[in-house]
């Protein structure tokens, strides 16, 4: 199994940028992501990642490719967080610029969704998503082997999340340290396949426990004036509120109208407390925020510490979006090296074959849905609460986990 310490030392230290012209020495990727919009400031992080640990590989001499050195060129087209920009994204890179890997959507679920429409068209790239999350993605390969035998997904599905969050609503309620008299939850989300694929992973565990939902409120992607659907809280007063937003704005002024308006009850967020610009935005009332994943505990877990130290050497931070941009690249170049070759049938056959351990997680893809796999003996999501102005892990419990301070 290779390891985040063993891929350092073998790319070198030296920081460089992907080789910009194409030649006949280089291997293209094509990246899609929205690098303007409401998400641009994760997509801009992976886009960053992945010219970070491609500038090592390509500072090294690049990869031994059908039998000879090859350097890396990245190409990245922005996709507004807009499935048909993404999708044209897509076709311009595959046919104008013939790219022997298209990363086939950094961030957004529905954009990569999209993208997948094209992939029995192309039956000799390889395609590979960055962080979307949607189980619809998963499905569409399990129940179509053939026509995506050669798409892979790096992100986790939707119901890695889904057992995070009702795990820990379920044990805190059972402890007592969040309010169940009810057992109801209210759900306020933006309209996204990654919201709606988070909400059908979390229902069954939920009504399995006794809770009943009672809203769910829907917003537009960036949305920021929840004063109506704040009234709606204040008068069903559901025991949990539970938030999930890729945009880091419309998580600041969802916790700042809610504390303007005094909403009572738990909150748990999902996504977007891991972005440093959420802090930034809510300041103070980011405090005991409770969300989900926290994947890089620079404070808690001595492993991530020198992930850190590098991000920040490097002008990056120890993110989520970073953590995984980074991962995404490394799982991408060590199936290049173990294939020696861009030919679909070869890549895809490496991918399947993975056991890589980065700064995140153990990444060792199913066979069956081309997905990451989840569990103890791969990597758990945890759940996380921001206590003193640093994230501490409180959910699973375990030796050192801190435990949830109610607000």
């Amino acid at each position: 199994m290779k390891t985040w310490t063993s891929c350092i030392l073998a790319l070198g230290v030296a920081f460089g940028a992907a080789n910009a012209s194409v030649a006949a020495d280089s291997i293209t990727i094509g990246g899609i992501g929205p690098l303007t919009g409401p998400s641009a400031n994760s997509g801009l992080a992976m886009k960053r990642s992945w010219e970070y640990v491609v500038g090592k590989v390509n500072a090294e001499g690049g990869l031994m490719i059908d039998g000879e050195k090859k350097t890396i060129e990245l190409i990245f087209e922005d996709d507004q967080s807009k499935p048909e920009v993404g999708l044209s994204a897509a076709q311009k890179l595959l046919t104008r610029d013939n790219v022997d890997v298209l990363l086939a959507g950094l961030f957004n679920s529905s954009v990569t969704l999209a993208i997948m429409e094209l992939a029995p068209e192309y039956e000799d790239k390889v395609f590979y998503s960055g962080q979307s999350v949607s189980t619809a993605i998963a499905n569409r390969i399990q129940n179509e082997p053939e026509e995506f035998r050669h798409f892979w997904k790096f992100g986790y599905n939707s119901n890695a999340l889904g057992t995070t969050v009702v795990g820990t609503l379920v044990d805190l309620a059972a402890a007592g340290s969040i309010p169940a008299d009810k057992k109801t939850v209210a759900f306020v989300v933006e309209d996204t396949d990654y919201s709606k694929s988070n909400i059908i992973a979390m229902e069954p565990g939920l009504v399995a426990d006794g809770w009943s939902i009672v809203a769910t409120e829907t917003v537009p992607i960036g949305y920021a004036d929840f004063y109506p659907q704040i009234s709606k809280l204040k008068e069903l007063k559901p025991d949990v509120i539970v938030s999930i937003f890729t945009a880091a704005n419309s998580g600041v002024a969802l916790v700042r109208q809610m504390d303007e308006q005094q909403v009572g009850g738990a909150h748990m967020a999902v996504y977007y407390p891991s972005l440093m610009e959420f802090r930034d935005g809510a300041g103070a009332l980011a405090e005991g925020v409770l969300y989900t994943p926290l994947l890089i505990d620079a404070e808690g877990k001595p492993e991530h510490k020198a992930f850190a130290a590098e991000m920040e050497a490097n002008g990056m931070s120890a993110s989520l979006d970073y953590g995984l941009g980074v991962c995404n690249a490394q799982v991408m170049m060590d199936a290049l090296t173990r294939a020696a070759s861009v030919d679909a049938d070869k890549l895809s056959a490496a991918l399947a074959a993975t056991d890589f351990q980065c700064a995140v997680g153990r990444w060792v893809f199913d066979p069956v849905n081309h997905s990451p796999r989840i569990g103890k003996d791969y990597f758990i999501l945890p759940a996380a609460q921001i206590q003193g102005g640093i994230a501490r892990i409180v959910w699973p419990p375990a030796p050192g986990v801190a435990s949830y301070q109610a607000r």
